[in-house]
Order: structure tokens, then sequence, then C-alpha cells
């Protein structure tokens, strides 16, 4: 019976410590040439972003979040069809990833992005 308490116990502290982890939200966009899209959610201190995407043709790409007239942008990709990555929020807010086309080409983009919640 020691044991099964044990084991229990154990599942429960385990449990309670473990960041809720969120189910992947689908990314699905279709820029016109030389516009931006945006996703943003909100982050407390120390919740983790995470994201992966492709696109049919070269986009900016960012993640960012506005402390006052001030915008923090901790990851700025000029260019890329392909991008994956991670950040861990140091300010709790609305932060956003930000997609934009070429001023030439409209851009279809397809991916995914996550939040890991610190405990």
């Amino acid at each position: 019976m020691n044991n099964l308490r044990t084991s229990i116990l154990c599942t429960l502290f385990a449990l309670a410590f473990t960041p809720a982890l969120a189910a992947d939200t689908p990314i699905e966009l279709s820029l016109a040439a030389g516009k931006a899209d945006e996703a943003c959610m909100k982050l407390g201190v120390g919740d983790t972003l995470n994201w992966r995407f492709d696109a049919d043709a070269p986009v900016a790409f960012n993640v960012h979040h506005h402390l006052g007239k001030e915008v923090k942008m901790p990851v700025d990709v000029k260019a890329a069809r392909r991008h994956e990555g991670r950040l861990v929020a140091d300010h709790a807010n609305d932060w956003c990833l930000m997609w934009t086309a070429a001023q030439g080409a409209p851009a279809r983009v397809k991916g995914t992005w996550s939040v890991t919640v610190r405990p």
C-alpha cells in the first residue's frame, strides 16, 4: 500500500510542476504583395513561444511586443521561406508573430505556433 501511495503522490507532484502545453495553433496566411499579417498571444514571464512555418515565396518575419511606445523585436528575419524557433518571454505582454510579403510577390504561409506556459 505504501508503494501505491508513493506512486500516486509522485504522479500528482509531477503533474503539478509540469509546464502546461498548448496544442499547436495552425498558421495559414495568404499575404498580398507588400502586405503583412500577424498572430498575437498573451505570454507571461518565462512562457515559451514555439513556431515553425514554410512560405511559397520569401517573407520577412519577426516576433515582437510593445513596451509603451517602443517596439521590442527579439526575432527579425529579413527573408525566409522556412523558419522555426522558440523564444522565452522576458516580459508579460501581448506578443506577436508577424509575416510580411515582399513588395513584388504575394506569399502563402503555412505552419504552427504553440505556447508552453511556465508553471
